[in-house]
């Protein structure tokens, strides 16, 4: 009974953390929308890779075209609840070991640490490292209790294929299943190598079967260039410097709830009695630097920080079953409720704002009603910037797979005249009725006319605007006119010349 009323009321938090995420007055942020983009085009036969230049692995666009399949953008939401509800009822089983009340401490306070590390102002995210929450947890919840227990079967099976999944969505978020691995290897037993080896076959299995569509497509080469061979170059710019500042920030985040303080006093107390730890916690310790460490490659955003929470949850869940043993029971339960209740208080009143604050007076649907009423239903359109949500919220086409162009054509490492000649050549071949210049509004976009391409300097020091760009003021200009702006955006708009 106790389980069930825990169950009901961790789901009720997982629902009011994800309220504010509701699309209802609010575009897909960035992020989102490359990938409701990308799902979209999944839904009408397109191809991610192939069709759209993205650099996640394809996880994502198979959970978004879900979404999207069942309800729009309202659908996505539904999903991350679900996914939120499911996180949540796996973390309570995970931390079962420490006693019911522990595990609900757990749980909630790395809920109510969420908010800060996956809510934006005023739009609808959908992070790849959102999705993995709930991977993470119900692997943490199949482990047995200790690594003597580890065995060939159908809960290796489950937790690699969860590694699996979560290596589709982002190879970083891997440090729970790198742990247990490293307890199997020290366990040094037959049965414990055997799960080992299971759970890493059943992990590249899955791995191969979703990667077998692209490469009968022919589109392989494609995943491997932009989700593998991107990322690497785009990482390799991360100084030290920068990755400590990333790992302070992360910590910064999830110290307002105080899930920061209370996981760092437990992972000490957990490395103290670490051979006699329960095998939930002896991954935990593991993973939580792991997880610290994988969270520093590439820029320091909010999201990268997602993965710490399964990690910090069972270290927060220790902590009462620690401190319990020296207060008593109903000492002990007292004081868990006023620490909820504490932590609960900066997470609560972000949650109020966001959900207030939703609007329908945003760029992103202000740019896709001009292209509604500009253009026909059929024609595309090029949006120069990284603005991809306009395109999905219009419900058009980009002429080229570089819905957004800065991270293709400007990455150092990566960025190539090559692909900067594709992108003329695409336009050229299917010529888009509009061309939106969204740069002003984008991330390290140069404008769209030559003065202001040529003046332009990068602030980031990973890219760099190269010399063949101009090709595509050069096309610009010679088949477009200018028409004027988006009205209240100040977006520079061209329309295709009449032949």
């Amino acid at each position: 009974m106790r389980s069930a009323v825990a169950m009901l009321a961790m789901s009720a938090v997982a629902l009011l953390v994800v309220l504010p995420n509701h699309p209802a007055g609010r575009p897909p942020s960035e992020d989102a929308g490359v990938f409701f983009y990308g799902a979209q085009r999944i839904l009408h036969g397109g191809l991610p890779y192939r069709d759209i230049w993205d650099h996640k692995p394809p996880g994502v666009y198979a959970i978004d075209a879900i979404g999207l399949a069942l309800g729009g953008t309202a659908g996505v939401w539904a999903v991350q609840l679900v996914s939120l509800v499911v996180a949540a009822v796996a973390s309570l089983r995970a931390t079962r070991t420490f006693g019911g009340g522990a595990a609900t401490f757990g749980t909630f306070a790395w809920l109510v640490g969420a908010p800060r590390l996956f809510l934006t102002d005023g739009v609808q995210t959908s992070y790849v490292e959102f999705y993995g929450l709930p991977l993470q947890l119900v692997a943490l919840a199949l482990l047995p209790r200790d690594a003597a227990a580890l065995r060939p079967g159908g809960r290796a099976i489950v937790i690699g294929a969860l590694g699996g999944a979560a290596f589709l969505l982002k190879p970083t978020l891997g440090a729970i299943w790198i742990a247990a691995a490293i307890l199997a290897l020290l366990a040094r037993r037959r049965t414990a190598l055997g799960w080992l080896a299971t759970v890493m076959a059943s992990g590249i299995v899955l791995v191969a079967l979703a990667f077998a569509p692209f490469a009968i497509a022919g589109a392989f080469g494609d995943l491997a260039d932009q989700a593998f061979r991107y990322n690497s170059a785009y990482a390799s710019f991360a100084s030290l410097g920068d990755r400590a500042s990333a790992i302070l920030l992360g910590l910064r985040l999830t110290l307002p709830s105080g899930l920061a303080l209370v996981a760092a006093l437990a992972w000490l107390a957990a490395v103290a009695r670490f051979a006699s730890a329960p095998l939930v916690l002896r991954v935990a310790v593991i993973a939580f630097p792991l997880e610290v460490a994988l969270s520093t490659f590439g820029r320091a955003y909010n999201y990268y920080f997602l993965p710490w929470l399964p990690a910090m949850g069972v270290l927060a869940a220790y902590g009462p079953a620690l401190v319990g043993q020296m207060l008593g029971r109903r000492a002990m339960t007292l004081a868990l409720v006023v620490a909820a209740l504490a932590m609960a208080l900066i997470p609560a009143r972000l949650l109020l704002r966001l959900e207030l604050e939703g609007t329908t007076n945003d760029p992103q649907h202000a740019a896709a009603r001009f292209i509604d009423e500009t253009i026909g239903p059929h024609e595309t359109v090029l949006v120069w910037g990284s603005h991809t949500e306009v395109l999905f919220l219009a419900n058009r086409l980009s002429p080229t797979r570089f819905v957004y162009q800065y991270a293709a054509l400007e990455t150092r490492g990566y960025a190539s005249g090559a692909r900067v000649d594709e992108l003329v050549a695409d336009l050229a071949r299917d010529r888009p009725a509009l061309i939106v210049d969204a740069s002003a509004d984008s991330f390290v976009t140069p404008p769209l006319d030559r003065a202001g391409m040529a003046a332009y300097v990068s602030p980031e020091p990973q890219y760099v605007v190269l010399p063949e760009m101009a090709r595509v003021v050069d096309f610009v200009e010679a088949n477009y006119e200018r028409i004027g702006t988006i009205g209240g955006l100040g977006w520079p708009v061209w329309r295709i010349r009449s032949p």
